[in-house]
């Protein structure tokens, strides 16, 4: 059990990924890193700010429909919301966009792992670690 949700079956933790699109070299890497062990299912995401990109890259991996969203608040309130919501969100967009996504996911409460550089300042850094650690959360920055 994971902050009151229960584990996907066969004790897989299930994520989300926001960017890792068409294109992408990170979100596929992330994927790849993730998929190792077999201890965690790519469930959602919101895989580009163009929606159309989107849909295609879930319907490649194997995202069902309920579970693509348009934008990343979208799917931070969404997964947030749902019994089986996902149990943490790999950030895989570009570096300025860390920040204000990885604050979006801790707010509703979802763990985080963020690519690097986790922001473009320190002030947002110490302000995403507060608030994980106010909200006892997993926040991890990847070294892929």
């Amino acid at each position: 059990m994971i902050e009151g949700k229960e584990v996907a079956s066969a004790g897989q933790l299930r994520y989300g990924m926001v960017g890792g699109g068409e294109g992408s070299f990170i979100g596929d890497v992330h994927r790849k890193a993730i998929a190792i062990d077999g201890l965690a299912k790519l469930v959602a995401g919101c895989f580009s700010i163009y929606y159309d990109d989107t849909v295609r890259t879930a319907k490649k991996l194997g995202v069902s429909d309920d579970r693509v969203y348009k934008d990343y608040k979208e799917m931070a309130r969404k997964e947030s919301e749902r019994e089986d919501g996902i149990d943490f969100v790999s950030i895989c967009t570009p570096n300025a966009t860390h920040f204000p996504i990885a604050k979006e996911f801790l707010e509703a409460n979802i763990n985080v792992v963020c690519e690097k550089p986790l922001t473009v300042n320190e002030s947002e850094a110490q302000e995403l670690a507060d608030l994980a650690k106010k909200r006892n959360l997993l926040f991890a920055v990847a070294y892929a």
